[in-house]
């Protein structure tokens, strides 16, 4: 019996038509990209640029979403800095019915200014003029104050200031010198004679650079020559 011729089979030649299709998709895609572009926008920029990344590549979507995660961060530790407020209030009255006595007779100010309490200190209540040797009357209030400030678990932050009146000694050739050397004193004094947490502690020295009065007269140069020692909110990390 004679076998049947096998039919060869034709070749495909239309199967270029696929990758050609594929090709003019993407070049489609292309155009309406840079014709969206065209005019920049940031914000639509980066979403079309997240867009086209993940249509290209979705793996990459876990891992958008896993950046998001210090955005969320910031946004709750924003939402727990409203949750310390009340925490600063019973601070602030705590701190305030302490040391009221001092604060009747004018030896220091407190004030509580979004994410610090500030306890002010004049210059006259600490030091001699032009020096960082504490004066015996000022032992008594760091005291007072030390003993508010141990039992807090906040960060303390001791800033020196001065006036604009230029000093140039052996010890201190600037402003920023005595200053930066007031804040250091006190530090020590409170680490020392009243073991506070050194791992909570800061000191600053600012000169004549942040007033609270004006320069030009002998009594706003006084309110200027200060200490301040600031209770910070926990999630406070800059610098003021």
């Amino acid at each position: 019996m004679a076998r049947k011729k096998r039919h060869e089979e034709h070749e495909n030649h239309e199967r270029w038509l696929v990758s050609y299709a594929d090709f003019i998709t993407l070049l489609f895609a292309f155009f309406v990209s840079m014709y969206a572009i065209s005019s920049v926008n940031e914000g639509k920029f980066r979403i079309l640029s997240e867009s086209l990344a993940i249509a290209f590549n979705p793996t990459m979507y876990t891992s958008t979403k896993m950046q998001e995660g210090p955005r969320f961060v910031k946004e709750q530790r924003s939402h727990m800095s409203d949750e310390f407020k009340d925490m600063f209030t019973n601070n602030y009255q705590k701190i305030q019915t302490a040391l009221q006595d001092l604060e009747k007779d004018k030896k220091l100010t407190i004030i509580q200014d979004g994410q610090k309490i500030t306890i002010r200190i004049s210059e006259g209540t600490l030091f001699e003029p032009g020096s960082d040797k504490l004066l015996s009357e000022a032992l008594p209030v760091i005291d007072e104050v030390a003993r508010v400030l141990v039992g807090l678990p906040n960060s303390i932050r001791i800033e020196g200031h001065t006036d604009n009146v230029p000093i140039s000694t052996e010890r201190f050739p600037s402003n920023w010198d005595l200053s930066t050397a007031r804040s250091l004193k006190i530090l020590k004094y409170l680490i020392d004679a009243h073991a506070c947490d050194p791992r909570k502690l800061s000191a600053l020295g600012f000169g004549e650079f942040r007033p609270i009065d004006t320069n030009d007269t002998p009594s706003g140069r006084i309110k200027n020559r200060r200490v301040d020692i600031m209770v910070l909110d926990p999630n406070m990390a800059s610098i003021r």
